[in-house]
């Protein structure tokens, strides 16, 4: 006989109380209105569209009852028309122009012809994804410069303000044509390969980058190691433009004026440099480093080389890009995957960066000032660490009893095509859509807050590593992740004692948009 005190009886009741009469419990539902919706007529919901009824969703009872509800017409997102109140009267039809996508995962993924700018090399210069011209002819720099004044001037106001377009004595002209090429119905847009013509010691530095670099932030990072093929087009275009870093180099110093100074700023580095898994920025403003550059910044001579005669304070490219060194790598102590994989910087092994970071650091500050902040940052990411283990024990122990809500193989595959445990992914991803809350919760943990720890402490930053989203932050990730715990181990207790057998819901595992996520088409192509 099953013995219960009076506060379990009461929970227990509730429960059961809630079950039996949570389906004729009166609330605005519009599931009410199944039949209804069932018996509409399609040509009266449906509105102007260039998709025919085959073509779309056989699911399509949802849309129904918001255009029914709304006094809308069910129609697709590409019409031009207005669906209301989060558009739940319309339906997805996707990009109706895509690109192939290209390396060993490229036949299942595809671009948006966006790519074509920020991979010139393979999309934009090849015949097959070539944008063509309206104009036909080949021409001088000085006819296309007489042209584009009227067309577009802005691009010629920055050529002229360029070294390219006003260069210094003895040197010639580098006009349109030098990199675009003459004729206008094959123009071509530079890539790096380009400007190394000019720029060979820059474009050497730049390619001799290992993993972590701008050398390798497209075509390792992005299509080799599979992260352009976890969503659809749409999703990964904005990934394009700082991954493209290593296509191109305007990236840095933007077209057309392609100036030194204006990448010698923060500024430029914080078009990627900044936000979620990459606060760097951030982290610099807030230092002294910071607050002196926004301070003082604009008065100084940014066409000067970057050494402490000429600047007060160090910028990113001051440290990062020494005596402007375009490999980014020659400054870095070893690769973490972003600060997620634990190392001791500080250890003897990394001694001879350790003194070269110091040697920087000696521009302004004494050995002993520099060495002493540096260690302070090892100390800061080891001890960040602790708390990552300790809520990693937790969600470990509800993995391995099936605790989790919802389990791996509840969900749509990741986009390896797999159901694994996203933490401890092996053969899996590591992400944080598509998984459960506590999953999410602990990636969080991981990424974004222990990342931003250590770049806090690298930067100097003040603030940020103590009372914004870093330290007290993983405090509080820490205790959402064990309260997320402690309920799916009462459910479950409770579950148990009642009787009842859980399975995950399937929305967990399909819906509009779930059904778009790439791994589908991974778990197709491995059968």
């Amino acid at each position: 006989m099953l013995n219960f005190n009076t506060r379990q009886f009461l929970i227990i009741s509730l429960v059961i109380v809630f079950i039996s009469f949570a389906p004729h419990i009166s609330t605005p539902s519009f599931a009410q209105k199944t039949d209804e919706a069932d018996s509409l007529d399609l040509d009266t919901l449906l509105g102007e569209t260039t998709s025919t009824s085959l073509e779309m969703s056989a699911n399509m009872k949802f849309q129904y009852k918001m255009a029914e509800l709304l006094g809308e017409r069910v129609g697709p997102d590409d019409s031009g028309n207005i669906h209301h109140a989060g558009g739940l009267s319309s339906f997805y039809t996707g990009p109706k122009k895509l690109f192939s996508g290209k390396g060993k995962f490229g036949h299942l993924y595809s671009f948006l012809p966006v790519v074509r700018w920020y991979d010139p090399a393979y999309y934009y210069n090849s015949d097959t994804f070539h944008p063509g011209s309206t104009v036909d002819g080949e021409f001088t720099n000085k006819e296309c410069v007489t042209c584009h004044m009227v067309e577009s001037p802005g691009i010629v106001t920055q050529w002229k303000q360029s070294k390219h377009g006003t260069p210094s004595r003895g040197k010639d002209v580098v006009g349109c044509d030098k990199c675009h090429g003459k004729n206008h119905k094959k123009l071509t847009m530079p890539s790096y390969d380009i400007c190394g013509e000019c720029h060979e010691k820059q474009l050497k530095g730049h390619r001799e980058g290992g993993q972590g670099s701008h050398a390798h932030a497209y075509h390792f990072e992005l299509i080799e190691l599979g992260c352009q093929i976890e969503k659809s087009a749409e999703e990964t275009a904005a990934c394009l433009g700082c991954h493209a870093v290593e296509n191109r180099c305007d990236g840095c110093h933007t077209r057309h004026r392609f100036s030194t100074a204006e990448a010698r700023k923060p500024n430029s580095c914080a078009t990627c440099h900044s936000g979620p898994e990459q606060y760097e920025y951030e982290m610099y403003m807030q230092s002294y480093h910071g607050m002196i550059f926004q301070g003082e910044g604009q008065t100084w001579d940014w066409t000067k080389p970057l050494n402490a005669e000429n600047y007060t304070v160090p910028t990113c490219a001051y440290c990062h890009m020494l005596k402007g060194d375009h490999n980014v790598i020659n400054t870095s102590t070893v690769y973490t995957y972003m600060g997620t994989s634990l190392v001791d910087r500080g250890a003897d092994q990394y001694k001879a960066t350790r003194d070269a970071w110091i040697t920087v650091c000696k521009d302004c500050h004494s050995p002993r000032f520099a060495r002493d902040h540096l260690e302070a940052m090892d100390e800061a990411v080891k001890l960040s660490f602790t708390k990552y283990r300790e809520a990693m024990r937790i969600v470990m122990d509800l993995y391995n009893n099936n605790l989790i809500d919802p389990m791996p193989i509840d969900l749509a595959p990741d986009s390896t095509g797999h159901n694994v445990f996203s933490l401890l992914p092996g053969k899996g991803e590591m992400r944080k859509y598509n998984i459960s809350n506590i999953e999410r919760l602990t990636y969080e943990m991981l990424v974004d807050i222990i990342d931003a720890i250590y770049k806090a402490k690298a930067h100097n930053a003040y603030y940020s590593p103590i009372y914004g989203y870093w330290e007290w932050a993983q405090d509080r990730w820490l205790i959402q992740i064990k309260d997320e715990a402690s309920k799916l181990k009462r459910f479950a207790e409770i579950e148990k004692k009642i009787g009842i057998k859980h399975s995950a819901y399937s929305f967990w595992k399909h819906g509009e948009y779930t059904d778009l996520l790439m791994g589908w088409k991974r778990k197709e192509e491995g059968k």
